[in-house]
């Protein structure tokens, strides 16, 4: 959660030190202006993400659990998440799993069908939120008026998109192997 957090204030430094010293438009708001629009677009993105991960979380769970075909991961899709080194940087991602008492950064009982099953409707859950996360967040672009929209509220827009889109590959890579897990355990279970 640290480095999430230290990726976030570096990022808000980064867009208002180049809106102060290079956007024309963002001159007219001022230095500190500038910060509190850079914060409140941060924010307020947040806010949509947390609204959005709010709503997924209501809908019901038999749309998420395993089998549900939107969620199979296809060979093609797992070798982008490879060749995006999911594998390396997959463990430093923050895992917010206790807000729904469970996590997900370790399969602590990999020989009960009953918790893989539950692990694989939690990714897909997370996969539903993060993807809407990254497909809705910029829409923090239409709270500015234009010239303020592309240099305040795209690059945060930007951020939150990769950001959620990090998390999303974790997940998706993961999905397969959970569901091998489950096909061996069914299989064990059966003889």
């Amino acid at each position: 959660m640290l480095l999430y957090i230290v990726i976030i204030l570096f990022c808000m430094a980064l867009i208002s030190v180049l809106n102060i010293t290079l956007a024309l438009p963002a001159m007219a708001l001022g230095t500190w202006g500038v910060v509190l629009a850079v914060t409140l677009s941060t924010v307020a993105v947040i806010a949509l993400d947390g609204l959005l991960a709010f709503g997924v979380r209501r809908l019901p769970e038999r749309w998420f659990r395993r089998g549900v075909r939107l969620f199979s991961v296809s060979r093609r899709e797992c070798h982008v998440w490879r060749a995006l080194g999911v594998r390396v940087w997959k463990d430093r991602i923050p895992e917010l799993g206790q807000f729904t008492n469970f996590r997900k950064n370790k399969v602590y009982e990999p020989d009960n069908n009953e918790y893989i099953a539950r692990f694989i409707l939690e990714c897909n859950y997370g996969a539903v939120i993060h993807f809407l996360n990254a497909l809705l967040g910029p829409l923090i672009v239409f709270i500015y008026p234009l010239e303020y929209a592309l240099t305040v509220g795209l690059p945060v827009a930007l951020v939150n998109c990769i950001l959620s889109l990090m998390p999303l590959g974790a997940l998706r890579y993961n999905t397969p192997k959970l569901e091998a897990l489950y096909t061996i355990n069914a299989r064990r279970e059966q003889r």
